[in-house]
């Protein structure tokens, strides 16, 4: 398992199959940790250059706010082109709701992207599921 730190999150990998599997942790909740850990994971993707990614984020205090996800896929949209299925795990089932609203954003902006609150789920969406851009 590979790893990036930074001081207020930290970002670790490993390939599983076709797919790469991230795990964010850290207890910073400022947007600036949420841009600056999402734009390691594109650095990432971009070296290894696989097309389709799970990523466990961390557990948080306090969600994003909406304007913070749409703000956050507004700097992802210009990179849409490098992946083809994104499967986010928000191990806080009180901030599902929220992260979920993170998934409408990064399909307007051209990810497909679905939200999970089990790994197993996200797995298996990666896997078998069918491209909702279809």
């Amino acid at each position: 398992m590979q790893s990036s730190k930074n001081p207020d999150f930290d970002v670790t990998y490993r390939r599983h199959g076709d797919t790469l599997r991230f795990q964010v942790s850290g207890d910073v909740d400022s947007q600036e940790a949420r841009v600056a850990y999402w734009q390691e994971i594109v650095n990432i993707i971009k070296r290894e250059g696989l097309r389709k990614i799970l990523v466990v984020d961390r557990k948080k205090r306090v969600p994003a706010s909406q304007a913070q996800m749409t703000q956050l896929a507004s700097v992802m949209k210009v990179h849409s082109d490098i992946v083809d299925w994104v499967a986010i795990v928000e191990p806080s089932l009180e901030f599902v709701s929220a992260a979920e609203h993170a998934e409408i954003e990064g399909r307007a902006v051209g990810f497909n992207v679905r939200v999970f609150s089990y790994v197993e789920d996200a797995e298996r969406w990666l896997m078998y599921g069918l491209s909702d851009q279809a």
